[in-house]
Parts: C-alpha cells; sequence; structure tokens
C-alpha cells in the first residue's frame, strides 16, 4: 500500500501514527454511537459541542407506513360545478353534494353535439319532473378532448341555469367520484314551479 504522507513526515521530523484496531494510538473500542459520541470532548478553542436527542424525533414517529389513502376534495377544483336557487337552504346542496339523494333517473349525453344534447335533456328533465322524481343524474364527461373549455358539460350548466325548466331545478352539483365525479351533475328537482 503506497503511503505518500511518510516521506513528508520523515522531512518535518514527525513519526507516522500506528493506525490499525488494537493499537494504542486508538485504545478506545465503541461499541455504539452513543459510546462515540459520549467519548469525544467538545474542541477548547472553538468551544463545540455535540449532544444527542434524548428523544427520538416526532416526525418519525407520528408519520403512518404506508400512507393513508388520499382524500382529493373535488369541490375545491377549478372543474367543479355547483349552484342553488336563492332562498333555498344551503344545508340541501351540501346534503346533494355528498350523495344524500338517491338518483332516479340518468342520462349519458356524452358524445352528443350540442344541439342534440339539449333536446335530449330537455325531454329528459321533462319526462322526470312527469314521474315525481327528485333527483337525476346527467352524466356530460369532463370535456378533456374539447378545445377550450368543455363543451357539453358547460352546456349543462348554462342549461340548468337558464333554461325552460329552471324553475323547477332547487340546486345542482358535481357527482361523487363513485357516480361520475367531475364528469357528472347531480340535479335536485322542485315538483312545483319556483319563483324568481
Amino acid at each position: 500500500m503506497p503511503k505518500p504522507f511518510e516521506k513528508l513526515g520523515e522531512i518535518l521530523g514527525i513519526s507516522p501514527i500506528k493506525n490499525s484496531i488494537g493499537d494504542s494510538a486508538f485504545p478506545f473500542k465503541a461499541q455504539s454511537w452513543e459510546d462515540v459520541i459520549n467519548s469525544t470532548k467538545p474542541l477548547k478553542e472553538k468551544n463545540f459541542h455535540f449532544m444527542l436527542s434524548p428523544k427520538p424525533a416526532k416526525f418519525f414517529n407520528d408519520m403512518p407506513w404506508p400512507p393513508s389513502s388520499l382524500e382529493v376534495r373535488l369541490d375545491l377544483t377549478s372543474e367543479y360545478v355547483e349552484g342553488i336557487r336563492t332562498g333555498i337552504d344551503k344545508k340541501l346542496l351540501h346534503r346533494l353534494k355528498e350523495g344524500k339523494f338517491s338518483i332516479q333517473a340518468t342520462l349519458n349525453i356524452r358524445g352528443l353535439t350540442a344541439e342534440e344534447a339539449r333536446l335530449v335533456i330537455e325531454d329528459f328533465i321533462k319526462r322526470a319532473l312527469h314521474l315525481g322524481y327528485s333527483c337525476v343524474l346527467i352524466i356530460h364527461g369532463r370535456g378533456l378532448s374539447s378545445k377550450g373549455e368543455p363543451v357539453l358539460k358547460t352546456l349543462v350548466r348554462d342549461w340548468l341555469r337558464r333554461g325552460p325548466y329552471r324553475k323547477y331545478i332547487l340546486a345542482y352539483a358535481s357527482a361523487r367520484p363513485c357516480d361520475g365525479g367531475l364528469g357528472a351533475t347531480y340535479v335536485l328537482l322542485s315538483q312545483r314551479p319556483l319563483k324568481g
């Protein structure tokens, strides 16, 4: 094994330190890291001192592994839609968002043109009111392949706000993931037209 500093030691008059385990240069044999830390002495000129924390880091103790499932709140995303008629209790909208109402009919308009979708939605709501349904689901898709904003999703939202049956609509909200998520909308209906 080459010893490049041995010659320098001879020039400076310093004898080499033996560094093999068990030599007198290393009389202390550490069994653990704590033994090494406890056997050290602070540097006098720098006044350094190192001490182990008496407690393990809380971050690692409180962190479950593997992490539990991540809950994503759809109502905080930009794709989420909701609306409620003025004068209606907001608790009703909250219950609709949580899926507390039974879905009595479903309409899938994906793949239709805007005009076809408008006609189908009008007919669907008309029949739902005739049958006395209170909650329906319209599946329109998220419109991810549309250029710009989603065509059918925007049409459904605008139709619920301004369409001919708007007086029968109490509230609407994007569906829960199990019912289509941001690609579907719950619609809560009233059997009598509302004023305003």
